[in-house]
């Protein structure tokens, strides 16, 4: 794809990378979601997975995979707002999440490159764009979600391998992952201090991965048990203990414009409640307050692209991530019952409210690192 010229201004550079991308969505149209959604098939087989990864594959040769990452590894390091742009030419072409893919490209990626190895990024980052790894997240525990500081499942040194035990939860589409960003416990004595940040292969031996049919029907999430599995010390992103630092970049990545998709998908969403609207003025008027909580929520989207614009740390994307998730809820919810929206997307906006860190939490950070207000005793 071509680069905008030197004289260009902002907004001409912006208008130019969307008419770039329109082109070049519509000559290369995102593959539709596999899976029917109604409880009776899971959402992708094994030539949908194919398929994802060859338009991953196209989408990288185009220079339009890990757009924000720096040039050096593959990207094009794209400016938020540009980033933003992708994410709604994306979704006017009919695309989605790109959820076998959110892992590698939205965190792990961009971890890997904040605190990895040179031998990391090279070994790593070119699968990722290419589509050749897909990545799984595996944080959570039964024991230990919210409190992500708790996690038990242990590694323990031996020669140049440290050796994994232990179950993690909630791990979305591990079923089709070939990596995972992996948190464990090096240290019984330090809470935070003894965790350690792993990139772990799904498929060595010990690993288990069961699939999790929730709610919707659809097997989404992952358990997924470790016994006995030897990890090579090369595969610690950081340092030993330096698992707590490495696993909130991690976060903040994931809590930030990842939740561009969601509100824009949700303007398209309220528009055709819109234009099914009997009449009935109370009807009308419940969509109209959802179409201005949806251009509110795209208004604290833009601010969250701005601060990152100028350089500044995204404090607000807690609140972005929060408002985002409970206001997609609502609007699934209405959809839902006047026959405008499947039932499984009200369903499936219950566990947005819960990945990468509850509604709760979300407010506590805003509560603590927005408006400063005193912490709770800890």
């Amino acid at each position: 794809m071509s680069s905008a010229g030197p004289t260009e201004s902002g907004q001409e550079r912006a208008d130019t990378f969307r008419t770039e991308l329109r082109r070049w969505f519509a000559a290369n149209p995102p593959p539709a979601r596999a899976g029917g959604g109604d409880g009776t098939e899971d959402d992708y087989d094994g030539a949908a997975v194919l398929r994802q990864r060859h338009w991953q594959r196209r989408l990288s040769r185009a220079g339009l995979a890990g757009i924000a990452w720096p040039e050096e590894y593959g990207g094009r390091g794209a400016s938020p707002m540009q980033q933003l742009i992708f994410h709604e030419e994306h979704q006017r072409a009919g695309g989605g999440g790109n959820e076998l893919f959110f892992v590698g490209l939205g965190h792990a990626g961009p971890t890997l490159i904040e605190w990895g190895t040179e031998a990391q990024r090279r070994r790593w980052l070119p699968g990722i764009l290419d589509g050749d790894l897909i990545f799984a997240q595996c944080f959570s525990e039964p024991g230990a979600g919210s409190d992500l500081a708790a996690i038990a499942t242990s590694a323990v040194p031996d020669g140049g391998d440290l050796v994994v035990t232990g179950q993690k939860m909630w791990s979305t589409y591990a079923q089709y992952a070939d990596l995972c960003e992996l948190l464990v416990r090096t240290d019984t004595d330090d809470r935070y201090g003894g965790l350690t940040y792993l990139i772990a292969d799904l498929r060595a031996p010990g690993v288990t991965v069961r699939p999790i049919r929730s709610i919707t029907g659809r097997a989404e999430f992952c358990e997924v048990f470790f016994d006995g599995v030897r990890i090579p010390v090369d595969n610690v992103v950081g340092t030993l203990g330096q698992g707590w630092q490495v696993a909130t970049t991690t976060l903040t990545f994931e809590r930030s414009t990842a939740f561009a998709a969601t509100v824009i998908g949700l303007g398209a969403v309220v528009a055709e409640l819109g234009e099914r609207c009997s009449g009935d003025p109370v009807e009308s008027r419940c969509v109209a307050e959802l179409a201005d909580d949806v251009h509110a929520a795209r208004a604290l989207l833009y601010h969250c692209v701005a601060e990152q614009q100028r350089g500044r740390a995204a404090e607000a994307a807690g609140a972005l991530k929060l408002v985002a998730t409970e206001l997609n809820q609502r609007v699934r919810r209405y959809a839902a019952l006047h026959d405008a929206g499947p039932v499984l997307d009200y369903l499936s906006s219950f566990g947005l409210c819960i990945g990468g860190g509850t509604s709760e939490i979300q407010r506590n950070i805003i509560a603590e690192r927005i408006l400063r207000l005193p912490r709770d005793p800890r």
